[in-house]
């Protein structure tokens, strides 16, 4: 980049790998230019002479964008933390709009869960219930993360549980309200959080 005397710039890059006198991140003020660069002096009194390529403007703050990708991994990373420190006994990860972007992600969420000793399942049927609002996880494909397949065991029965409920007509009233609280424990919410969910989901108290 090119500067004026008196700017402020930052060093991004070291080409002089010997010089104690600057390093990555270090601030100056321009006293000189040149056709390849700037004249600084370091706090020691030395005089430097640096390569354009080396420094930015102090005040230039570079957008970072992070892919989608990348975000959602970051985001299953996370989880699968937390489920391996034994804060959550299940996670899930953010849903997904088709099967196919879901398993796009499959290599990397098994390598991610192996690295935390973790297992994951992708989940193809959402279980909706009245913890959150249906149109976030309707029609959507996402993963779980658990530590142990015990875990799996008491989601699939949990959603076995709705469907005999439907089936008898009895998915109404405390009985509704049972099957989203016992989904909500076992994502290890606090019981105050999981009122407060269904409370916004259901819009009553």
């Amino acid at each position: 980049m090119k500067a004026e005397i008196g700017s402020r710039i930052r060093i991004v890059k070291k080409n002089d790998d010997y010089s104690q006198d600057y390093q990555v991140g270090d601030e100056f003020t321009v006293e000189g230019t040149w056709y390849g660069g700037v004249h600084v002096t370091s706090p020691s009194g030395v005089p430097l002479s640096l390569d354009e390529e080396e420094f930015e403007a102090a005040d230039q703050r570079e957008e970072r964008k992070i892919d989608r990708y990348s975000y959602e991994l970051g985001v299953m990373d996370c989880f699968c933390e937390m489920v391996a420190a034994g804060l959550k006994t299940l996670a899930m990860s953010h849903p997904c709009d088709t099967k196919e972007e879901r398993d796009s992600y499959e290599e990397d969420v098994r390598r991610i869960c192996d690295s935390y000793g973790i297992q994951y399942y992708p989940e193809d049927e959402p279980f909706l219930t009245d913890l959150f609002p249906e149109e976030l996880n309707k029609d959507k494909f996402n993963y779980l993360f658990f530590r142990d397949p015990e875990t799996l065991g008491r989601y699939m029965a949990l959603k076995r549980e709705k469907v005999h409920m439907i089936k008898e007509g009895i998915y109404q009233g405390e009985n509704r309200r049972h099957i989203a609280a016992q989904f909500g424990r076992l994502l290890s919410y606090p019981e105050e959080r999981i009122c407060r969910y269904i409370e916004k989901t259901t819009g009553r108290n």
